[in-house]
């Protein structure tokens, strides 16, 4: 079972108190021994009782201040990681950190001699729907989009990106080519299925893929490419199907 980013917060920022507090405690307790050990205090029982008990109020909260500094300072750069990884519109991962998970999830291939797979979808007239209902209902399109191709993919196996305007990226790791085009007709299949309000109105959109096969030690910029060929040929053949290497297929999704 995986653990969310806000738990591994908690538990470290609960970690860090904790080393505080203790070392704090330490610190107190070997100062004791010390003074102790010179002969100074008149009752030395009392002394150490009562400057362990001192240390204690002044450790619990140190600790509790530094641990909630700790952890502050990390919501805040998770925030600020999240922000540059993300883009604002769709809370998808963006161009350049897609690309970056793209270079890793190659290395990871190479030593795993498994094959995954790119695929390329743009959103079919979206001027139109542009031009009817203002950037706002284009806004609107695309969150919704996203959404609805999100909820069609593996969960933490695959990526969904927003490549730029209209257009996203999937990756979806470890798999073959037919169950590529399975996974990419799923979700053209979803979004022509899926309804969109507008000004009160329902619309429709459908998207067209261009998916290329991503073997291990493959070059990323060229699948991308042979991707992006795959997605023109879908529109030229009439849109709203999904394309490989310039062969329009539709399989069950």
């Amino acid at each position: 079972m995986q653990v969310s980013d806000r738990t591994k917060d908690v538990i470290e920022s609960l970690t860090f108190f904790a080393f505080v507090a203790i070392t704090a405690l330490c610190l107190s307790f070997t100062f004791s021994i010390i003074v102790y050990s010179l002969g100074l205090p008149a009752d030395p029982e009392n002394f150490i009782v009562a400057n362990l008990f001192i240390a204690t109020c002044v450790a619990v909260p140190t600790g509790a201040i530094a641990a909630q500094h700790e952890f502050r300072m990390r919501i805040y750069q998770r925030t600020l990681e999240d922000i540059a990884s993300t883009d604002p519109l769709t809370g998808l991962l963006n161009r350049k950190f897609f690309r970056q998970f793209a270079v890793e999830e190659l290395a990871r291939m190479k030593r795993t001699e498994v094959t995954s797979a790119i695929a390329l979808f743009d959103l079919d007239y979206f001027k139109a729907v542009n031009d009817r209902y203002g950037h706002g209902g284009g806004d609107v399109v695309l969150r919704e989009i996203a959404a609805v191709a999100y909820s069609e993919l593996r969960g933490p196996f695959d990526r969904l990106g927003r490549w730029g305007g209209e257009e996203f990226v999937i990756m979806l790791s470890n798999v073959e080519l037919e169950q590529a085009q399975s996974v990419c007709e799923r979700v053209r299949a979803s979004i022509e299925r899926h309804m969109i309000f507008l000004d009160g109105q329902p619309v429709n959109v459908t998207a067209s893929f261009g998916l290329a096969l991503l073997p291990p030690g493959a070059d990323f910029d060229k699948v991308l490419e042979q991707a992006d060929h795959a997605l023109y040929d879908s529109k030229a053949k009439g849109r709203n199907c999904v394309s490989v290497l310039g062969r329009p297929q539709r399989v069950a999704a």
